[in-house]
Order: structure tokens, then C-alpha cells, then sequence
């Protein structure tokens, strides 16, 4: 049988001086041939699969995605097994049971999958990526951790309510507890590797749902069925993890922990309620260091040069709109570190504080003590800011508050919850601010969406674009064909699209006369305002995001 280098080698994958090269790196790290090959990026994955297999006399593939495994499959092989063996089942025919493996020189997998089993294995060789893929596909997350929970003595007790209540401490001293973080920590390590920002934990009347919001879409997690039996018991794990009350089921409760995750902590703002079925938790996940740079938000060159502008000015305030999750905090956290310098005193009031911020004073509100932020506004004058970002207006006092401090020589940043930014103005009078406080204090309404990026791995033209709006026609449109990558989704990560409403004089006119958002968004059109559909129809130009994209997020009669 021919040796690995030397096929490689004949296929003319590497050289000579390559080959020596990796011996010498396997012999020093103790590492596979194969494997320092990649590593050193002499071959790809795949091609090394290839060689393998025909040295081997085993099947290949580079995908398995066109597998479809039937169910009878999947009871026919514990998760345990798979989860260690890290292979995959993908068809059983009479007895013979075929399985995707990564290490063709595991031979034992076969042997210990027989003698277990009773099968008789054939391997075949695919990605260790694939594989894993798609073992969290059909067996779900954590499946061989909630067999292990439910096969171990005294499991029956676990799944029992008052098992839980009885004593906190009981609970996380026992033996069994330590299957139980095992497995929430599976949940938790899961989402950070999909890159999810929320895990929605909901229980209803036959079922429990766990789903991660990757890119702003919530997503379904593949479950074993058995863990509605252990439900209660992860609750009570993450409410530990929190340090929150696990006796209390019928009042929302709110707590945070810190986590590492390949060395990258990450924080967990964690918030339970109840429902008529039991308690459902959402953990928001967010990293710990975040460089703010306005640099990487994407904002076309020209509204760049118009936010630069308007950073510089020494008073008034700027309003971000825009719904929950459209990414106004991010944004305001690039320009307040832009802005961050040692001669300038910058002052916070959010709800909650999301990410710290060095060099920067940021304040927690506590409404249920009277810490709110009309009250920290009073008080931080005091303190002599520059520079103040007033997390939310949400009602009167605050606005009037932020604006009669605006007017007094402070830059002030806040948000809105409007649908655009010509509706910022709006929003205020019906607030109940007077006409005239609006035109003499605002200097812009920024409005922002995040739209999904096409994942560049998977990204193709789209040949047929008869069935998109006609602004869409005459410019090239992508599309991500879905991969494993990004997950089959066809999108990976998400990029911001604006809109900025500077408040010149035209516009101060038509705040003062009360005209409505409409003859606001009239007027700036005729001055050069770009709406959010103008900069999503540039995104799309520049093959960044789709159609359905920039169409699912803004409404096309109101931007048009």
C-alpha cells in the first residue's frame, strides 16, 4: 500500500520539499501526516479525505448533505455511541450498518459498534465537521449528556419538582449535578460557536423548545425528545448560574454570569418569567471585549462624512431610531468611543449597561428605587460632562430634560423607537415637546437596520430575477446557496444599512408648523436625503446582502 506522502505526491498536491517539511513537523509534534499537511496549509481537507480513502479502499464524500437518514437509523445507534465515536450512521441495510467517520484509521469504531451493537460497520470517510453537523442535526444537542442523566441511578428522582425545591444545596452537590452543568454548559458553548446573541428556553404543554437568534433570525435547536423530563432541573441550573431565586416560580426574575468559551468570556444577561406551562428563560449573550469602531459599521462614504460632522459639533442632541435589535447601542457606542478622549468627560444613563467602556463613566438606572433617567440626568450636571447618552427617551421628563440640557452646550445621544428617522420628530411632539424645542435641539434623526450578509462561501448569482420589484432589475443580485458554514442559512453575520436626517432649516420649518413625517420625508428627499431602501438597493448593488433582505426590512411604499 502506498504511503500517504507519496500519493500526494503523484497527485501532485505537494512537492518534494513540502512533504519533508511535515514529516519533520510530524516527528516533532507527534502528530498524523495528514494532519500537519493541513495544518500547514499545504492541502485542504477534502483532497486529504480523497487520498485517504483510495489508500484505504473506503468511500468518500465531501458532503453529506445528500444523505437523508431515516429515523429507524438514528434509534438504531445511542447517541453515546456516536458523541464518542464521533461518527455518524447514515443508512442501515439488513445488518449492515454504513457510518461516516473523519480517521480512517479507527478501525476500532467498527469493531466496538459490532460487538455493542451487533452490526456488521462499513465506514466511509467524510469531514469531521459534516459529521459533527450532522450529528447535532438528528440527534440533538446534549443528546448523549440527557442519556447519560436519565440511564443513571436515581434519575427518576431528578425529573421530580420536588426534588428541585427541597434544598439548593442538595441539589448542587449531587452527583448527579454534574451531568446537569455538563449539559448546560453543551447549550451555552453551542450558541457561542453558532454565534447566536439570544437562547430562548420555553416549555409548553407536551413539549419544550430551545431556540438560538443567530443574524436576528430565531432558529430551532435540535432536542432529544427526553429532555422535557429534565427541564426543570436546567432552569434551576442557570438560575444557580445567575444567582437567582430557585424556589420563586411566579415572579420574573433578571441575573447575569460571566462565562469563557475557548478562553473568550462572555456575559449572560439572563431574564426568566412565567407562563402558564412553567418558566421560560432568555439569555442574551454578549462578549466582554468589543472594539467600537465606526469604521466597520458600513456606512457609505458620504454619510460617513455627514456623521463626522456631526460628531463635531459642540451641543444639540442625535437620535438613533429604529426597532429592538436593530443595533442602535452598537452605533452609539462607536461614537462615543470615537469621541472618547483625555480631555473630554463622557457620561452614560442606560437600562441595562450592555457593554463597559473604558475611560467613560456609564450608570445603571434602577427604576425601583427611584434611580431613573430623568432623576440621573438631574444629578450628573453636577459632574460637569461634555458629552451625556441618555440610553432611551421614553417619555416626557426625560425628552424635555435631554433637550433643555442640549441647549445649555452639551453633545447628547439617545434613541428613539420609530420606524424611520422622519418619524423622529413626530415621535417627540407627540411626546409633548413643544415645536420649537425639537427644531432648536435636535441635530439629526439617524435610522438604522441590520440586514443579513450573503455567506461568501456559499454566494452565487442569481440568474432568474423576474420575480423581484422592479428597483431590483437592472443591478446584479446574489444569493447564498446555504452551506456548512453558515448552516445551510445562506447567510453569515449581518452589516447595517442607514438613513441620516440632518435638521437644516427646511426641516426646522416644516418641525415648527407640525407637518407630518411624510411631508418631512417629502422635503429631505428634494435636499438629497437617502432612505433605508436606497442604501439596501447599494448593498445589494454591491452583491452584500439580497432582495428578500433589504424587502423583509424596510416597506417599500414608505421608502420609495
Amino acid at each position: 500500500m502506498a504511503k500517504i506522502g507519496e500519493l500526494l505526491i503523484q497527485r501532485g498536491m505537494i512537492n518534494e520539499g513540502q512533504l519533508a517539511r511535515a514529516v519533520e513537523e510530524s516527528r516533532r509534534s507527534g502528530e498524523i501526516l495528514g494532519r500537519v499537511m493541513v495544518r500547514m496549509g499545504f492541502i485542504e481537507q477534502g483532497q486529504l479525505l480523497s487520498v485517504l480513502a483510495e489508500q484505504m479502499g473506503l468511500a468518500c464524500y465531501a458532503s453529506l448533505k445528500d444523505f437523508d437518514v431515516p429515523v429507524g437509523v438514528i434509534k438504531s445507534v445511542p447517541a453515546k455511541f456516536v458523541w464518542h465515536y464521533r461518527c455518524m450512521p447514515l443508512k442501515l441495510e439488513g445488518k449492515t450498518l454504513t457510518v461516516a467517520v473523519s480517521d480512517p484509521l479507527a478501525v476500532w469504531v467498527a469493531e466496538d459498534l459490532k460487538l455493542h451493537l451487533g452490526f456488521d460497520v462499513e465506514r466511509v470517510l467524510a469531514p469531521e465537521e459534516e459529521i459533527l453537523s450532522y450529528i447535532r442535526r438528528y440527534y440533538g444537542i446534549g443528546a448523549e449528556t440527557v442519556e447519560e442523566i436519565l440511564a443513571s441511578p436515581g434519575s427518576s428522582e431528578l425529573t421530580r419538582q420536588e426534588k428541585i425545591d427541597i434544598n439548593i444545596d442538595d441539589f448542587s452537590a449531587s452527583d448527579q449535578d454534574a451531568s446537569v452543568i455538563k449539559l448546560v454548559n453543551q447549550l451555552l458553548v453551542e450558541a457561542v460557536k453558532a454565534r447566536a446573541t439570544d437562547i430562548h428556553l420555553e416549555t409548553f404543554r407536551e413539549r419544550v423548545s430551545i431556540r438560538y437568534r443567530i443574524d436576528g433570525i430565531l432558529y430551532d435547536m435540535q432536542l432529544p425528545g427526553q429532555i422535557k423530563h429534565l427541564y426543570q432541573v436546567v432552569i434551576s441550573r442557570i438560575k444557580i448560574l445567575a444567582n437567582l431565586n430557585v424556589v420563586e416560580k411566579r415572579l420574573p426574575q433578571d441575573g447575569r454570569a460571566i462565562i469563557k468559551v475557548e478562553d473568550k468570556p462572555f456575559d449572560l444577561r439572563i431574564s426568566v418569567i412565567p407562563s402558564i406551562n412553567g418558566e421560560n428563560i432568555v439569555i442574551r449573550i454578549l462578549p466582554m471585549h468589543l472594539l467600537f469602531s465606526l469604521d466597520d459599521l458600513g456606512f457609505e462614504p458620504a454619510d460617513f462624512k455627514l456623521l463626522l460632522g456631526l460628531l463635531e459639533r459642540p451641543h444639540g442632541i442625535i437620535f438613533l431610531t429604529g426597532p429592538t435589535g436593530s443595533g442602535k447601542t452598537t452605533t452609539l457606542y462607536a461614537c462615543l468611543s470615537r469621541l472618547n478622549k483625555q480631555a473630554v468627560k463622557i457620561i452614560t444613563i442606560e437600562d441595562p449597561v450592555e457593554y463597559e467602556l473604558g475611560g467613560i463613566m456609564q450608570i445603571q438606572v434602577k427604576p425601583d428605587i427611584g434611580l431613573t433617567f430623568a432623576n440621573c440626568l438631574r444629578s450628573i450636571l453636577r459632574h460637569d460632562p461634555d458629552i451625556m447618552m441618555v440610553g432611551e427617551v421614553r417619555d416626557l421628563e426625560t425628552a424635555e430634560l435631554s433637550i433643555r440640557t442640549s441647549l445649555t452646550g452639551h453633545l447628547i445621544f439617545s434613541t428613539l423607537h420609530t420606524n424611520d428617522a422622519a418619524s423622529g420628530a413626530a415621535r417627540l411632539l407627540d411626546i409633548g415637546i413643544e415645536p420649537y424645542l425639537v427644531a432648536s435641539s435636535v441635530n439629526a434623526f439617524i435610522s438604522q437596520r441590520l440586514v443579513r450578509v450573503i455567506c461568501p462561501a456559499c454566494k452565487e448569482l442569481v440568474k432568474n430575477t423576474e420575480f423581484l420589484p422592479k428597483i431590483f432589475k437592472d443591478i446584479p443580485v446574489y444569493h447564498g446557496v446555504g452551506c456548512e458554514k453558515c448552516q445551510f442559512i445562506g447567510y453569515r453575520g449581518r452589516s447595517a444599512i442607514y438613513e441620516i436626517l440632518p435638521i437644516g432649516d427646511e426641516i426646522k420649518e416644516l418641525i415648527i408648523r407640525k407637518a407630518s413625517a411624510a411631508d418631512i420625508r417629502r422635503q429631505a428627499r428634494t435636499l438629497g436625503f437617502k432612505t433605508l431602501m436606497d442604501a439596501g438597493i447599494e448593498r445589494v448593488r454591491a452583491g452584500v446582502t439580497t432582495p428578500q433582505e433589504i424587502l423583509r426590512l424596510t416597506e417599500l411604499g414608505v421608502e420609495g
